[in-house]
């Protein structure tokens, strides 16, 4: 089953957010959040917690998957409204967050998605606070944090997409969020995408096959929501395959023509049809798409 709109999961976990931007409240006696999402999906998030009625007290930690400024962009909003609220990430993250430059860029793409979905005037403006996209406290790589009443998370180092991706586990309830480390699906669990692993393409296909050794029942990705049993299982499978037949046809493309640029604008377009996020623009595919196609040839 694939559940492409925020929902209680169940007892323990729900997905909060919107379809393009997922979030996931996992409670035991404290409060965990996994994902920072943009800020323009605020309002909806604001609305779903209200309905929720957290004590603020509880809501101690929030995890950013990766530093990208898709998944980072709520934690203002997060920290003003649980100011207990301590923000964790990999230790590559908390780097990334600390450069000014990175955080005033994803600042700004944060502002501008805000003023193109129209809703800029009931968003923290982040140009006006980067400092609040940063991390607080670094994870370690099988690090666990017990949430009480029997929820312990573990966190888990899947770099490929980027060098600083942590994928989030809860044993108890066989949930696993892997972050951006799958090719995402399209039409079904089944109609994938192809992978973005601009980071590294070899330690994108490593990490997926790590994730396939989880014992998942629950797979809540970071865009379009979740997906249930054995098609959490299958999509991961699918993922590696789609990924590694994806390599081999970059490989056979750039052997006809030695053109990286040429390559990349061939996959771009394709990206640009299937990826349907509106923060993600034709330029910015190009850019995405040419750092893996360059680090697929350039291990040959």
């Amino acid at each position: 089953m694939w559940l492409k709109e925020p929902c209680t999961l169940n007892s323990t976990i729900a997905f909060v957010g919107t379809h393009d931007l997922c979030s996931y409240v996992v409670r035991g006696d404290d409060v965990l959040i996994v994902g920072g999402g943009m800020s323009h999906g605020t309002p909806a998030l604001e609305r779903q917690l209200d309905d929720m009625a957290l004590d603020p007290a509880r809501v101690k930690y929030a995890v950013v998957t990766h530093s990208h400024f898709d998944h980072c962009g709520a934690i203002p909003f997060l920290r003003k409204r649980y100011p207990a609220l301590q923000v964790l990430g990999t230790a590559a993250s908390a780097e990334a967050l600390s450069k000014p430059k990175v955080a005033a860029y994803n600042a700004r793409m944060n502002d501008v998605a805000a003023e193109q979905a129209q809703v800029f005037d009931r968003c923290l403006h982040l140009c006006d606070c980067p400092s609040a996209l940063s991390i607080d406290r670094t994870v370690l790589e099988g690090e666990t944090l017990d949430l009480g009443r029997g929820v312990v998370v573990e966190f888990h180092e899947v770099p490929g997409h980027s060098k600083c991706c942590v994928a989030t586990y809860v044993p108890s309830c066989k949930a696993l969020f892997p972050t951006d480390t799958s090719p995402q699906p399209v039409l079904s669990h089944r109609d994938l995408s192809f992978p973005s692993a601009q980071y590294d393409f070899a330690l994108y296909v490593s990490s997926l096959r790590r994730l396939m050794e989880f014992d998942v029942d629950i797979l809540g990705m970071d865009h379009y929501g979740v997906l249930l049993h054995e098609q959490a299982r299958e999509y991961l499978r699918l993922g590696l395959e789609k990924t590694l037949s994806f390599g081999e046809e970059v490989r056979r493309r750039y052997a006809l023509s030695g053109d990286i640029d040429e390559v990349s604008h061939y996959f771009a377009r394709e990206g640009q049809e299937k990826v349907k996020l509106p923060f993600i623009t034709e330029e910015l595919m190009f850019i995405i798409t040419r750092a893996m196609i360059k680090s697929i040839v350039s291990t040959d």
